[in-house]
């Protein structure tokens, strides 16, 4: 597995091993060996631009992913899975509001992250929004 690290945040240390715990989420998941993934910590301000220009929102959000698989991209290289985007700062942020541990939340964020990535959904609720739930506090879980 292949973590590509962007950090452009500069409001603090990551955690630990972040690298090899979101590499061993693709291994659980069962992504190939060959399997490469783009994962950008960033700021607020950086994630509010890629919301606007790519998803047409305002303002940041906690996590966007961009698959590999769509957009008129697929079959090009089957090994790259997509990119994940993380705003740290809105990470920290609503790990303060909801009493969370700022570095599993942030991984819990990738995780989302990576399972939007491979066609989970949580946009109408319901079932699908349960799986997913349930399949990102696994993960986590798992991944520790």
């Amino acid at each position: 597995m292949s973590v590509l690290l962007d950090q452009s945040w500069t409001g603090g240390e990551l955690p630990p091993g972040l690298v090899e715990r979101v590499a061993r989420v693709l291994e659980l998941t069962g992504q190939p060996p060959e399997a490469e993934l783009s994962l950008v910590i960033c700021g607020d301000d950086e994630i509010a631009q890629i919301n606007q220009q790519w998803l047409g929102r305002q303002g940041p959000t906690n996590v966007i992913s961009f698959a590999q698989s769509e957009g008129g991209a697929e079959g090009i290289n089957p090994e790259l899975l997509g990119d994940v985007v993380v705003s740290a700062d809105t990470a920290a942020r609503e790990a303060a509001e909801h009493g969370l541990d700022p570095d599993e939340h942030l991984m819990r964020l990738i995780i989302h992250g990576i399972l939007h990535i491979l066609g989970y959904e949580h946009e109408q609720g319901g079932e699908p929004a349960r799986l997913m739930e349930e399949k990102t506090e696994e993960l986590l879980t798992a991944s520790a």
